[in-house]
Parts: structure tokens; C-alpha cells; sequence
């Protein structure tokens, strides 16, 4: 469990490192004003996904660069070119699933070493058609209503599943479980939201980050408070997405 702010600091605070699993890396990026990201590159065995927080970006998938506003979300599926930039100041989530080697390429760049992962330079319109990339502007995807909740499917693949949930007052959640096959984690995005992980339960406003790890016991829920909003990850998907549309 994360507040606001805390996680592993890089770059004088520039990134923080919020997960380093072997199943995905979440960093949460700050950046003071417009400025180059990452040049124009693919992955060969994992995804790379974006979810703006405050600010704007502008993100190259393929050929084509796509404004974000807050809200928006994007995904670059393996061996998709993709790049990005700041067009003001910034603060954005990029997931990694799997990790591929980028949590220990920030480290080591961090210390001034070389570094390097799973990620090939190449020019814009090269490598595969983006025909899975996804670009969802600020409040769309597949929505799922039900349950004093509002799921909205960002993305869902083998490698990852991310779904923006709007809870509402008293909702309950799903009773305490586990999974033995993948990660699910939650960043908050809105209000504040009730998290069991292990046998502590804990309030934690926006901003905060919670994982729980294969075997690893959890809930969530919004008991108590006002609206809230929070992104859920599993990484990999092991079916979520089916079966949360099941569900719906």
C-alpha cells in the first residue's frame, strides 16, 4: 500500500516507481512542463500503456500522434512503434506487462549506468499495424454497469487487463480473495476507497496505490464515503476481462 507520493523515487522525483513485479511495472511520472519522453520504439514481448493523470501528452502510435487530455488511456501492443511527449506539465502512468526489464533499466539509468530492456528503436510507421493498439478518450471504453459500480474496459488482453471503476456510496465489493495466476492492483483516482489487503483494511485517498500479489489476500470498497473512481490492473489478464463482462 502506497499514499500519495510514496513508491521508489528516481530521478530526483521525476518518476516513482510504484511496482516492479516480474507481471508489471507501474511508474508514475512527473514532468514539469513540455518536453521530449521517449523516441519513436517497439517492444517485442510486452505491452506499453498510458493513462493521463493531470496535464497533457501527445503519444505516437505507429504513424499517427494522438492528443491526450486527463483521462485519456492508450496502449501499444508488442511490436507496435510508439513514442511519446509533454505538452504542458504532466503527470501520467505508463504500465509495462510484463515488466520486460524496464523497472531495472530505470534503476540503472538512475545511477547513471547504461541500462536497457526489451525495447528496439525504430522509425514511425514501421513494425506492425496498429490494429490492437487502443486510444480511449477521457471517460470511454466498454462499459459495464452494475452493483452501485460503473466498469469501464480500457484494455483487455492476454497481457493485461485495466478497467476504470466509478463506485459509488456503499458499495460492497467482492468478498476477500486471491489469485494465484496474476497481480491485481489499483491506483485511485478520485475520493477515497476502502482496501483489504492481508487482514488490514485501510482508507486511502487519491493518489494511493495498492498490489496485491499472486497468494495474496484483498478487497476493495467504498463503504462509507462519496463517489469515488480508481483504475484496477491484472497483469497478466488470466480472462478478468471475460469474466468480469459475465459478471456485468
Amino acid at each position: 500500500m502506497l499514499r500519495p507520493g510514496e513508491g521508489e523515487s528516481l530521478f530526483g522525483g521525476r518518476i516513482v516507481l510504484k511496482s516492479s513485479f516480474d507481471q508489471l511495472t507501474i511508474t508514475e511520472s512527473h514532468f514539469p512542463d513540455a518536453r521530449d519522453g521517449a523516441d519513436p520504439h517497439f517492444h517485442r514481448r510486452h505491452v506499453d500503456s498510458f493513462y493521463v493523470l493531470e496535464g497533457g501528452m501527445a503519444v505516437l502510435v505507429h504513424d499517427e500522434e494522438k492528443l491526450l487530455d486527463p483521462g485519456a488511456f492508450v496502449s501499444a501492443p508488442p511490436e507496435v512503434v510508439h513514442g511519446f511527449r509533454t505538452t504542458s506539465r504532466s503527470v501520467f502512468l505508463n504500465f509495462h506487462t510484463p515488466d520486460g526489464g524496464f523497472a531495472d533499466n530505470l534503476r540503472a539509468r538512475n545511477r547513471r549506468e547504461e541500462g536497457g530492456f526489451d525495447s528496439v528503436d525504430a522509425p514511425p510507421g514501421s513494425g506492425k499495424p496498429p490494429t490492437e493498439a487502443v486510444f480511449w478518450p477521457p471517460g470511454d471504453g466498454e462499459r459495464l454497469d452494475a452493483n452501485n459500480r460503473v466498469a469501464t474496459i480500457k484494455t483487455g488482453r492476454e497481457e493485461v487487463t485495466l478497467i476504470e471503476f466509478e463506485l459509488h456510496a456503499g458499495f460492497e465489493g467482492p468478498d476477500p480473495h486471491s489469485h494465484g495466476d496474476h497481480v491485481d492492483s489499483f491506483y485511485v483516482l478520485d475520493g477515497e476507497v476502502d482496501f483489504l489487503v492481508g487482514d488490514e483494511w485501510m482508507r486511502l485517498p487519491a493518489g494511493s496505490f495498492v498490489a496485491a500479489p499472486m497468494g495474496v489476500t484483498h478487497a476493495f470498497a467504498n463503504r462509507d464515503g462519496q463517489h469515488a473512481r480508481l483504475l484496477n490492473i491484472h497483469a497478466p489478464s488470466t480472462g478478468f476481462h471475460e469474466r468480469l463482462r459475465e459478471m456485468s
